[in-house]
């Protein structure tokens, strides 16, 4: 027998203690991994663009401003609606901007978090719930992990509008699109409105995302025909119809144009056909070597295999599906490579390759799983037979993946840049509460702020400077009613 060896995960999901508390220890550090980098959102502050929004929000409130963007940048409807939020709740409560900033940056955390623990409930629907929690800790942990850049994943708040959310509502269409194939179910009509509504808003966020959900979508109704499903035809075309909205939209705006003509390099496209390869191989190579990604793949590897089955794998629609959704999300990270290096002449910005490593990471991880149900029967049984057999036991397997999962963290880039700018942190927030506190009581109106002395990377990229007519002076002027602020460098 397949299961000779083997004890599925839910075979006696509280009956053995210590399986319990394996599974709690497990779950434990990247849960504190996770608490570390959550609550550095309440040192999150604003700078340059920030204060443009803050601004003009001020001026204008919530539908100018999107409009004079619209018209003059930018077709990013709901990120430019969701970056006003902390001058609004400012103006609203009476709070500082700088702890308005904060609690925005803080609810999109526990945000991220919420909508990955929807994702893995869903993707993972016959598994206990004690792995369910270690699968959303463990998941998110390895995004926060291999992000390339993890200030604008969860510290600064124009770029996690423009790629978070779409982000996290992909991978909810990616997701519910495999189940219902892997399951040979359907979309109930309340699921295909919801998928509607995501993918209209998630269109409206960025020009790439939704040219995504249209691949995946339209790959959705292409594979329930090879396979012979339902079809379900008006579901599909509900969904499609929504998304192509609100990518229309988008990518209509005249504010694309205007900035295309800012940047002469953009426009070729043979050239970035070409260079959107090298770069998204590049891209998949540090994917590939992030000890997180690594080991999340292998955590997932193992919960699939002893993951109890619903009913005998068929192996062949198993092996397409883990195939084409892979195939899938390598093409939708290729064209946003593409998508960027043709609007604008140059590489993919670290802010939007977050959003391709979230994409990737879940596409590999629902292809881990259905290759694994695939090849159930041969993996059991050689690791029964084999030395490894207590890796699929209920003691076993959290002992391995907690010790796996300790060790990827530690050796991930986040960790050590978390390591090398822990002390900096504090003093850095400090320090934007002062000058806050400055602008907002100097009577002058002419203001001499101290430029920061300490820089953490993770929390910022840019400070003040000697001219008072550039980004992010001339906004900062502009918000707190001064004629002009200047920075200017102070001893350590």
């Amino acid at each position: 027998m397949y299961n000779q060896g083997v004890i599925p995960l839910a075979a006696r999901p509280h009956a053995d203690r210590r399986s319990w508390i394996g599974w709690t220890l497990c779950s434990l550090f990247p849960a504190i991994f996770l608490l570390c980098l959550l609550a550095l959102t309440s040192l999150s502050a604003p700078e340059h663009d920030d204060f443009c929004f803050a601004e003009l929000y001020v001026r204008h409130g919530f539908v100018h401003t999107v409009s004079i963007f619209y018209h003059t940048q930018s077709g990013r409807i709901l990120a430019l609606w969701l970056t006003q939020l902390p001058p609004a709740i400012s103006a609203a409560t009476g709070v500082s901007l700088v702890s308005a900033y904060s609690l925005t940056m803080a609810a999109s955390a526990a945000l991220f978090l919420a909508a990955t623990a929807l994702a893995m409930v869903r993707a993972w629907p016959r598994t206990a719930a004690l792995q369910l929690v270690f699968l959303t800790l463990a998941f998110a942990s390895a995004v926060v992990s291999a992000a390339p850049s993890v200030r604008d994943l969860l510290y600064w708040l124009s770029a996690v509008t423009c790629y978070v959310p779409p982000a996290l509502i992909t991978i909810l269409v990616l997701g519910e699109c495999v189940r219902a194939l892997d399951g040979e179910s359907g979309f109930s009509w309340p699921l295909g409105l919801a998928m509607a509504l995501g993918g209209f808003a998630a269109a409206l966020c960025n020009e790439f995302t939704g040219a995504w959900l249209l691949l995946i979508v339209s790959a959705s109704l292409g594979a329930r025909h090879l396979l012979g499903q339902q079809r379900q035809i008006a579901q599909h075309l509900l969904i499609a119809t929504a998304i192509a909205i609100g990518w229309i939209i988008v990518v209509s705006a005249g504010g694309n144009s205007t900035r295309m003509d800012q940047l002469p390099n953009g426009g070729h496209v043979t050239w970035s056909v070409v260079q959107a390869l090298v770069d998204s191989l590049a891209g998949l190579g540090r994917f590939l070597r992030e000890p997180a990604v690594v080991a999340w793949l292998a955590a997932v590897g193992l919960i699939a295999l002893a993951e109890p089955q619903a009913t005998q794998p068929a192996p062949q629609r198993g092996k397409m599906l883990a195939l084409g959704t892979i195939a899938i999300c390598l093409a939708c990270c290729y064209f946003e490579y593409f998508a960027h290096r043709y609007a604008t002449g140059m590489r993919l910005i670290e802010r939007a390759q977050n959003q391709a490593l979230i994409l990737l990471l879940f596409g590999s991880t629902l292809g881990v799983r259905l290759a694994a149900g695939a090849y159930s029967r041969q993996l059991r049984e050689r690791l029964a037979a084999g030395a490894f057999r207590g890796l699929l036991g209920p003691v076993g397997m959290p002992a391995s993946l907690a010790l796996l999962t300790i060790i990827s963290l530690s050796l991930s880039s986040t960790a050590f840049q978390l390591r090398a700018q822990w002390q900096g942190l504090y003093p850095y927030w400090r320090e934007s509460a002062d000058r806050h506190a400055l602008l907002t009581t100097s009577p002058e109106p002419v203001v001499v702020v101290p430029r920061h002395k300490w820089t953490p990377s993770l929390l910022m990229t840019a400070d003040v400077t000697a001219n008072a007519d550039r980004l992010p002076n001339d906004c900062i002027a502009r918000y707190y009613h001064k004629s002009a602020v200047y920075g200017a460098e102070t001893p350590r």
